[in-house]
């Protein structure tokens, strides 16, 4: 059983791979938006400004380890790869095919829900006031938005990398801008009396590192290039490392500053209130209409000049519709890896000689996100079945921590078995974090197994393809990836 030569070509250099994985974490996450809104309610005593820079500071092992595994097997399709080839194929697939293709295609489905209630809401409010048109909250306005992006990414995919990472950076200068902008609006009222009181009692340490929860659900994607190793040149050089942490400092950086900001012009405890106001469901004003306080929604109230709100509004659409773009190219490298394993349909590795683009595998994402589109958005109630879907990522993040211990040790790197011990420590104990503190909503016994579920089936689903393999090839996956492994060995020989 050989597996299929990919078609792809590099594309990419170290610059593009910062631009990239910064656009990926994106200075407007979702989560960045949600620090507002949780931080002070579910971590009152913690400090953002201390707590998401020492985050930044553990994180570097997990973005060494990337660069490790992604040097030692620069192959497409990233933790699907690390794992496949140094723990188990199942455990690979399952992973990756419920981390990075599942759960991330649903997360792409909430994005017309992000782009309405957080820029478009505000910036409408910012021009006509509270008489916002119910229709910007109507199903069909959200559906038929969110259609709209999900094509268009697509498109931009299908015409394959080269032509993205031309793109990307108009798309990066927007986000700076827009980045640039919000800055300025949020220390525009500033009083400068913002204190770095760092007292170190155990309360106000352990909720700074409880931010961490928050924090990483956007600079963990400091590591989605690696998704894309063989298009990349310099995938070896430790400029690429340096890519991948200076992608996740750069965000860091400004989500420290636009705290500090916006704490010196509103001060901490009427962010607070606005919190407190959330949990309990009495929120007034823009923050009743866009359902939540975000400093999008916070910064009308500071009379921000039109110019740079505007700025603002439009670098965050940008940026935030360019998280669909690389969640849709991240997929299909998994979905053509996994493919071009044998375990997916051959179809889906197969890859367009004129674009470098693996069209059917970005067809099939395409597809999963449109169907998931259309559950959220017409059959609501199936929102909160999901919400422990962040366990999926910390899944995959575990075992591919794990992986960079196993081969640390096995080819005697003291620095590998480091780093994967650290990464591992970081997302076993972020993923403790969702569960000791239920006020972050994102566990539930139902949503909890619901995703068992997917898992379960994605385990069935692999476990009936090996039989099946077996029965044709004579061998199972797990033997058949050790046979591509050691042919791939002595070629490099």
């Amino acid at each position: 059983m050989e597996r299929v030569a990919s078609g792809l070509r590099k594309s990419m250099n170290v610059s593009d791979v910062f631009m990239y994985n910064s656009l990926t974490i994106s200075f407007f996450s979702m989560m960045w938006f949600l620090l507002y809104a949780y931080k002070p309610v579910a971590f009152p005593v913690g400090s953002l400004s201390f707590g998401t820079p020492l985050l930044f500071l553990v994180s570097v092992p997990f973005f060494y380890s990337y660069y490790y595994l992604s040097s030692r097997m620069p192959i497409t399709g990233g933790d699907y790869i690390f794992q496949s080839r140094i723990i188990n194929p199942g455990v690979g697939f399952v992973t990756t095919f419920t981390g990075w293709v599942v759960w991330q295609l649903f997360f792409l489905a909430w994005f017309g829900y992000y782009i309405a209630d957080v820029l478009l809401l505000p910036l409408i409010y910012y021009l006509i006031g509270p008489h916002v048109s119910n229709f910007l909250y109507s199903p069909v306005f959200i559906f038929f938005l969110t259609l709209v992006l999900f094509f268009l990414a697509f498109y931009i995919v299908i015409k394959g990398l080269d032509f993205y990472v031309k793109l990307q950076k108009l798309i990066f200068a927007l986000m700076m801008l827009a980045g640039a902008s919000a800055l300025v609006i949020a220390f525009s009222n500033a009083r400068f009396s913002y204190s770095f009181n760092f007292s170190f009692t155990a309360s106000y340490f352990w909720q700074s590192v409880g931010t961490w929860s928050l924090s990483w659900g956007a600079l963990g994607y400091g590591m989605w290039s690696s998704l894309n190793s063989e298009e990349i040149h310099q995938l070896k050089s430790i400029k690429y490392f340096l890519a991948m942490v200076g992608a996740a400092l750069i965000n860091v950086l400004f989500v420290v500053l636009l705290w500090i900001g916006l704490n010196e012009s509103f001060g901490y405890s009427y962010i607070s209130k606005l919190s407190e106001s959330w949990f309990s469901g009495n929120l007034t004003g823009i923050y009743a209409l866009t359902g939540g306080p975000y400093y999008t929604a916070m910064m009308t109230n500071l009379r921000p000049n039109p110019v740079l709100f505007f700025i603002l509004i439009i670098g965050a659409a940008v940026s935030m519709f360019q998280v669909i773009v690389a969640i849709l190219i991240g997929a299909s490298r998994v979905v053509l890896s996994q493919a071009a394993d044998g375990i997916l349909p051959r179809k889906l590795a197969v890859v367009s000689d004129r674009t470098h683009s693996p069209v059917f595998a970005a067809l099939f994402g395409l597809i999963v996100s449109l169907i998931w589109l259309y559950l959220i958005v017409f059959v609501p109630a199936i929102g909160p079945y999901f919400v422990s879907v962040v366990f999926a990522t910390q899944i995959t993040w575990i075992f591919t921590m794990l992986a960079t211990t196993i081969s640390g040790i096995k080819h005697g790197s003291f620095k590998a078995v480091t780093a994967g011990v650290a990464g591992l420590l970081l997302n076993s104990f972020i993923a403790y974090l969702y569960v000791a503190y239920p006020q972050l909503g994102f566990v539930s016994e139902t949503s909890i197994l619901t995703v068992a579920l997917v898992t379960f089936l994605a385990t069935v689903y692999y476990l009936t393809r090996d039989f099946q393999v077996k029965k044709k090839y004579g061998m199972f996956f797990e033997e058949a990836i050790k046979e591509i492994v050691e042919q791939k060995a002595g070629e490099n020989s």
